[in-house]
């Protein structure tokens, strides 16, 4: 199958990693990078490799969604991770990376800064630009993968998901360096998989929570297992990188989820 070999090419002299994206295999056209990466790493793919393509034809997000993509003009990866992190932990590599997203692409975007809507998708004026999935085997040789679809040189969206659907060249009126892009932001993660390494997951939570939109607004939680939505006021994370969410008297703790936000009630003026 031909390979994305022009973007790896130009990614190779600009990364700044010790481990991210060292070890490669690039697609022009693959069903789902988060398959391949998982089928690498089961067949022994070492800590921090990374499957690219230009296009995937069944690319997936959370809850069963699919990922559409033009076909060039986007960034889609998985990478192979291996943390030393309990499993009810795991969610806080999702939340490194889109703190990660968040630093790499502001670096274009400036002064408008992204935002992050628990758990895994990055907004610019409120609509989505990226989303995450993130896949994990607990068997004999456990280890997780990351897969990352970020829209960047997209000019246009179907009519169904323009109003809120965006992509860098959108926001920005310009093109992006699509490997510039991918080398920042594979450094900043492997920074924030460093600091969780290295038992400081304190800073990730609170550099997610700079950036998590919704906070203090009443919501709607759509949860994964029961499909049972639960509406309440998103006080935060906690240390899992669990969704905090009030439900009057009661603080819920929510792993897993789709969150929607409610508009302000109104109220009739007094007679």
């Amino acid at each position: 199958m031909p390979t994305a070999r022009p973007l790896l090419a130009d990614l190779e002299p600009l990364l700044q990693t010790n481990f991210l994206g060292r070890v490669t295999r690039g697609y022009e056209t693959v069903g789902s990078t988060n398959t391949e990466a998982m089928q690498w790493a089961r067949a022994g793919a070492p800590e921090g490799a990374l499957v690219i393509a230009e296009h995937q034809t069944a690319g997936r997000g959370r809850l069963g969604r699919s990922w559409m993509d033009t076909s060039g003009q986007g960034l889609l990866f998985s990478v192979v991770l291996r943390p030393a992190l309990p499993p009810d932990r795991l969610g806080l590599v999702t939340l490194a990376g889109g703190v990660a997203v968040a630093e790499a692409v502001s670096t274009w975007t400036a002064p408008v800064e992204p935002r992050i809507k628990w758990p895994n998708d990055v907004l610019i004026d409120g609509r989505k630009c990226c989303g995450m999935l993130l896949e994990s085997s607990l068997d004999r040789d456990p280890f997780v993968v990351l897969g990352i679809g970020l829209n960047v040189n997209q000019d246009a969206f179907p009519e169904s998901l323009a109003d809120r659907a965006t992509s860098l060249r959108l926001e920005t009126g310009r093109l992006i360096p699509r490997a510039a892009l991918l080398a920042r932001l594979l450094e900043r993660l492997e920074v924030w998989l460093d600091r969780l390494a290295a038992g400081e997951a304190t800073s990730l939570r609170e550099a997610f929570a700079e950036r998590m939109v919704g906070q203090g607004e009443r919501s709607s939680v759509r949860l994964t297992q029961s499909d049972e939505p639960v509406d309440g006021v998103i006080e935060g994370i906690d240390e899992t990188g669990a969704l905090r969410l009030r439900t009057g008297d009661t603080l819920r703790v929510l792993h897993a989820g789709d969150v929607t936000f409610q508009p302000a009630p109104t109220h009739s003026p007094s007679p």
